[in-house]
Formats: structure tokens, sequence, C-alpha cells
């Protein structure tokens, strides 16, 4: 695992952390909201209500000064502009942070440009490699620290907000679809070599009613069964064990990734009428299993270990404060249910993860670690209080029993 390369401005010290995502170049803290154009009122996925409790009962209310933080800190990223001198795994961990609507700014003219739609229209930036081939189209990894990092992120982070699966690219001259790259990732998947499946698993997952299957279920969870090129019999119960098996403290970014997948996957088994039986219901445990854990290494100012899931760990370090507190948020507003996420424990690691990034309002921060944090606060926004802050865009599969209405 490659450990994250730090771009601060001067005075600004600094700490290597391993298990992180892959390295970033520096954001300018000049300029406008990013983003600030986008509308506010579209919702990507039906709430479901809890069979099993009163919904009329009220949950336990959050404090409006928690709601007025977010805002603050959320508005702070905004502010931070990416321009065509990033690289591209920058941009699109910018657009996982904040949205499809994130734009880029030509440092020469000031000009901007949404950053999905200079991707789509064939721009070049730089780490940006995309390879068609029979299978569909390849995100090549570069591992350069420019392009990107893990296996289908690329894919599956705009997968989580909502890329239309008939989304056209410009490659090479020749249009595609983004169908194409799910396409590929689908195919590429393997149980014998060894893979990052992290983020396919959402990949799958989400297209799963476009992609082609030898057999498939459409109401009864996430059932699908396939033959990969390699001619390796697959289901989607067995790519999701091969995850589920591998070790979470040692992967990226602490495990968090891995988390992240087996929930969003999980979320969208329920939502199709599946159970939480066999290979779910051992994810169900490891996610019981990995919130406990968050909750007991939890430091004494709200903010998480240092050390993700490793054991206690309070560096006194912002930038790897916010790295390891953004991600365990991130999967824990996706993870835990509305009455969860109102426990006084996520509160204070909410209001002190927004406390880190304004203390470092006038400085640069870690991209990696930054974009999951607005990533994770947006996602706690839209469930705790409303919807109206955030990019409609935003995806959150709650299934029944996670939501009230």
């Amino acid at each position: 695992m490659r450990v994250c390369q730090w771009f601060c401005l001067p005075l600004l010290a600094v700490v290597a952390v391993g298990l992180s995502c892959a390295p970033i170049d520096p954001l300018s803290l000049e300029g406008e909201e990013t983003g600030s154009a986008i509308k506010k009122d579209a919702v990507a996925f039906p709430e479901f209500a809890n069979p099993d409790t009163d919904p009329t009962k009220p949950l336990p209310e959050v404090p409006r000064g928690i709601k007025e933080r977010i805002e603050a800190a959320v508005n702070n990223i905004r502010a931070r502009q990416l321009t065509f001198n990033n690289g591209f795994w920058t941009i699109f961990h910018g657009i996982l942070g904040l949205g499809p609507g994130i734009e880029l700014t030509d440092p020469k003219t000031n000009e901007r440009i949404r950053a999905i739609d200079h991707i789509c229209n064939g721009g070049n930036l730089k780490g940006l490699v995309f390879r068609p081939n029979l299978l569909g189209v390849e995100v090549v990894s570069t591992q350069d620290g420019l392009g990107q990092g893990h296996q289908d992120q690329f894919i599956a982070e705009m997968a989580q907000w909502s890329m239309p699966h008939d989304r056209k690219f410009l490659i090479r001259g020749k249009e595609y679809t983004f169908l194409d790259f799910a396409k590929f990732s689908h195919a590429n998947a393997s149980l014998l070599k060894n893979q990052e499946l992290s983020w396919t698993i959402i990949i799958i997952a989400q297209y799963m009613d476009h992609l082609d299957f030898k057999s498939k279920s459409t109401t009864n969870g996430l059932k699908a069964e396939w033959t990969n090129p390699n001619h390796e019999k697959i289901t989607f119960d067995d790519i999701v064990r091969y995850e589920l098996n591998q070790p979470v403290e040692t992967a990226a970014c602490g495990g968090t990734h891995r988390l992240f997948g087996l929930t969003w996957a999980y979320h969208l088994h329920l939502i199709r009428g599946g159970r939480t039986e066999g290979v779910w219901q051992d994810v169900a445990d490891k996610t019981k299993k990995y919130i406990n854990l968050a909750r007991e290494y939890k430091n004494p100012d709200g903010t998480f270990s240092t050390k993700f899931f490793q054991g206690k760990g309070d560096e006194k370090d912002k930038n790897l404060r916010i790295n390891t507190t953004g991600h365990i948020l991130e999967w824990l507003a996706l993870a835990m249910s509305d009455e969860e996420l109102r426990q006084s424990w996520v509160q204070e690691a909410v209001s002190a993860l927004c406390l880190q990034i304004l203390d470092l309002q006038g400085a640069a921060i870690d991209g990696g670690g930054m974009y999951h944090a607005v990533h994770g606060l947006l996602i706690y926004y839209a469930r705790v209080f409303d919807r109206s802050f955030c990019p409609p865009e935003l995806m959150i599969p709650l299934p029944p029993g996670w939501k009230k209405v």
C-alpha cells in the first residue's frame, strides 16, 4: 500500500500516514463556491418506512449548531478551486465529495467548466487514461499519484452520484457510454486473481439491471450469475464473499472503502427484496463489529482514531484527523440507522470533523481525506436534517429499517 503524499502551504507541518488513498496535488484556496448553481430538489432514492417501529415517534433532535457547522465546513471546501493543473485523481475525488456540479478553473483565463463535462467531452487531465477494448472501457490505474489508484475507483465514485448508464464519453474520437466502463468492471472481476473488489461490488450492484448475466433476480435481492472471459463461473454472492473475507485493518484507508462497498451492496440487496441471510448476514455482522470499534477507539475530542480500526490513535495532526475521521464518518453515515446517527458520540464526531476543517480554512488540506470527509458530511446532513443543502444527485440507498418517514 502506497503512502499518501502531502502537498501543503508553507509553515504547515504534516505527517505521512499509511493505509491512505492515492497521492494528491494541491488545491487553490481562491475563488467562489464551486457548484453553487446546482438544483436542490431532486431525490435519487425513495425513502422507506421502518415496519418495525412507530413512524409517528419523533427522532431525537440534533442541535442546530451542528447543522450550521456542517454548512460552514462544506462551504469552505466548496470554495477551494480545482484547476486543470490538478491531476485526474484529485478531480474525480472532488466530484465524489461535492457532486457533479463541481467545476474546473482555467488558471490562465479564469474560465470555468464542470469537471465531469470536461472528462466526458474527451478533455485531457494529468493521469487520465481511458483504454477501450473488447470488454468495454478500462480506467487505467496509473500508480503515479495523478491517475486512478485502485481498481474501478473512478467508476464506483461516479456511480455514487447517479451517473446515468447512457451518459456519453468521447474517447479517442469515438463515443462510448458509462455502461461501457461498468461492463469492463463486470467482465474483469475475478475470484482467482489478487484483486481489490471494494469498488467493483458497488458498480455491479448499481448497474445490475443493465449488465449481461447468465441469470439474475429482479425482485429477490442482488442475485446474479455469470461466466467471465477467463471461464470463471461467478455469482454476485461469490464476489461479496471474496471481499468480505479480505482484511479490513490493512486495506485502503484503514478498510473504510471495503466497508463502504459492502454496505452499499447490502443496502441495494435489501431494497430489491433480499434477506439478511447467508453472506448478507455476515456483512451485517461485520458492519456491527466495526461500528462498535469506531466508537470504542474514538478520541476525547470526538474524532475517530488516527489508526482507523487498528486501535486507539490520537495523533494531533489535523490533516491526519480529517482523513481518518472523514473516511470513517462517510461509511457510518451510510451504514447506521437514522436513530443511530443521532447518538451523541456520532454528533461529537461530526462536530469535531467540521472543526478540524475550519481550523485549516486558510491552509491546504489533503484532497483524499477532505473530499471523503465532505461526502460523509453531506450524507449525514441529508439524513439528519434535509436535502436542501445537498446536490440533488446525492445517492443514499436506504433499505427498510434505516429511515423513518
